[in-house]
């Protein structure tokens, strides 16, 4: 079964490339490390699906702070539930560094969705939320030829 969002599938704070997003600690800074991005990255998802958006606000940057509310959070997190379920697997899970900021990125399966989402967090070297945003598969840029 295909879903079709009624969310434009939250790409929402800074959704840019990861070495493009505004309001980044500029250089030189040490990132967060990959373990520390990981643990940071679960805990953050574990917030969003358990509907703390407070605590996610509290823990983001001034600029992230400027364009989301808790509120928003919770309303974004509902739509999400009502839509394609609770997440039923996870994928995979990576930890991608560009510049200053790190990503957690979570590919998972939900109950009423067939096409996998991704959920992202981007962080900065203290574990402040830099971005975040919630898009399927699909939509997410191909990887760059190695």
């Amino acid at each position: 079964m295909r879903h079709r969002l009624l969310v434009p599938l939250f790409a929402i704070l800074l959704a840019a490339p990861l070495a493009a997003q505004a309001g980044a600690p500029a250089a030189p800074v040490a990132r967060l490390d990959s373990a520390a991005t990981l643990t940071a990255g679960r805990k953050y998802t574990d917030w969003f699906y358990a509907d703390l958006g407070d605590s996610i606000v509290a823990h983001s940057s001034p600029q992230v702070k400027e364009k989301i509310t808790a509120a928003q959070l919770s309303e974004i997190q509902g739509q999400l539930a009502a839509q394609v379920g609770m997440e039923a697997q996870v994928i995979s899970e990576t930890v991608v560094a560009a510049d200053t900021l790190s990503a957690y990125l979570r590919e998972a399966k939900f109950e009423l969705m067939d096409e996998p989402l991704v959920l992202a967090f981007t962080l900065g070297r203290t574990g402040q939320i830099y971005g975040f945003f919630i898009r399927p598969k699909s939509q997410m840029p191909a990887e760059p030829a190695k």
